[in-house]
């Protein structure tokens, strides 16, 4: 559990990190990033995602320790309709590219979690 805990803080600092860098390098402008939702899909969509995310994350880290693998697809997932709804609608804005570059850490966030758990590394 804890290198779960130690993998995700990781890709929030490196997601902040990153992120900052490529606002600056594309001159996304902060008004873009206060544009939560293109539209009610995507506001639906993402909150349904959020929700099940949180409730699989929540009973794999209590209960269920073979489905932690869970955790890192549900983010991925959401983060990957996030970056699709973005693409779609507000191309011009750029702001998709920070969701998929999320989206990428946590698949290999994912890829590390089982590599270290097949070697027993965690």
């Amino acid at each position: 559990m804890v290198g779960i805990i130690i993998i995700l803080i990781a890709i929030l600092v490196l997601d902040q990190f990153i992120n900052r860098k490529l606002i600056t390098k594309l001159n996304i402008e902060e008004s873009d990033l206060g544009k939560k939702y293109v539209n009610k899909i995507h506001k639906y969509g993402e909150r349904i995602l959020y929700g099940f995310s949180f409730i699989v994350l929540i009973i794999a880290m209590n209960d269920f320790p073979h489905l932690r693998i869970l955790i890192f697809i549900g983010m991925t997932v959401l983060f990957a309709f996030r970056t699709g709804m973005e693409w779609i609608y507000a191309r011009e804005s750029k702001t998709y590219l920070l969701s998929a570059i999320t989206s990428v850490l946590f698949i290999l966030g994912l890829v590390i979690y089982e590599v270290t758990n097949y070697f027993n590394l965690i």
